[in-house]
């Protein structure tokens, strides 16, 4: 099972598909794993495709401590360059587009193109974090996974998966409490508002009709990074790309030009 560690921490990191001039990597959402890109995988199946789980999730290691959005894109740098790998493009979701955010700002060499789907750079709410870092600790994850994964997906999903949302709520609700306590401070320190005026990669900014006031960042990322488009992927809230496969690819094909 490979493996590739980053500043001590282990990472659980799949690669699959053929060597190509721009590999894609993916990162996932807070309590996602890398499984939760199999809908995208027959889109890329021509292409060299590199997912792992971040740390404090699925397979990867849990240190204690916090962890930021540079710890993240460190570790994302780190596996690029086990892999040999100077440039790719980036597909990230929710907290994973934060960390594509930090690479393409910081370091827009290794960045080709860049998806942020269902996305911000800022949450200004920053005592919720702490509050379900404390529920975490003292009650464990199962309620934490099941209202987080509930409201985060929109009610058509909800009434017509069940079994697909038990399993989502299953990868968060295996999550060790280290893991997602250390990525809750993420969100809760994240702020890349400055940053987004430094990404030259094109960009394309993915937002969910469903998503509520989630939402209200795609249109300032995609007015803020210097090429930007914006798309709204209807019948999807937060998890666009598991609750509207179809349309996430087909904006993906075009950006990604597959």
């Amino acid at each position: 099972m490979p493996f590739i560690t980053s500043n001590g921490c282990r990472l659980h990191v799949v690669v699959e598909g053929p060597d190509d001039d721009v590999p894609v990597m993916l990162s996932h959402y807070l309590g996602g794993r890398l499984e939760t890109f199999d809908g995208q995988m027959p889109l890329l199946a021509g292409r060299r495709v590199i997912r792992f789980d971040t740390r404090g999730h699925g397979l990867s290691e849990a240190p204690e401590g916090d962890y930021s959005v540079e710890m993240l894109g460190r570790d994302a740098l780190a596996i690029l360059d086990a892999l040999g790998l100077d440039r790719v493009d980036f597909v990230g979701v929710s907290q994973g587009g934060m960390t594509g955010m930090w690479l393409a700002s910081q370091h827009p060499a290794r960045i080709g193109r860049l998806v942020l789907a269902n996305t911000t750079p800022f949450i200004p709410n920053k005592p919720v974090w702490d509050e379900l870092a404390a529920k975490a600790r003292s009650e464990g994850m199962a309620d934490i996974a099941h209202a987080t994964i509930s409201s985060w997906l929109s009610d058509g999903f909800r009434s017509a998966h069940p079994d697909r949302v038990a399993a989502l709520v299953n990868h968060m609700a295996g999550m060790p409490i280290s893991g997602y306590v250390g990525n809750t401070h993420v969100l809760r320190d994240v702020d890349l508002r400055d940053a987004l005026a430094r990404i030259k990669a094109p960009t394309l900014v993915i937002g969910g009709a469903e998503d509520g006031p989630r939402g209200a960042s795609l249109p300032v990322i995609t007015a803020s990074v210097q090429n930007g488009r914006s798309a709204i992927l209807p019948q999807a809230a937060h998890l666009s790309h598991i609750e509207n496969a179809p349309a996430f690819n087909a904006e993906l094909a075009q950006h990604l030009a597959l």
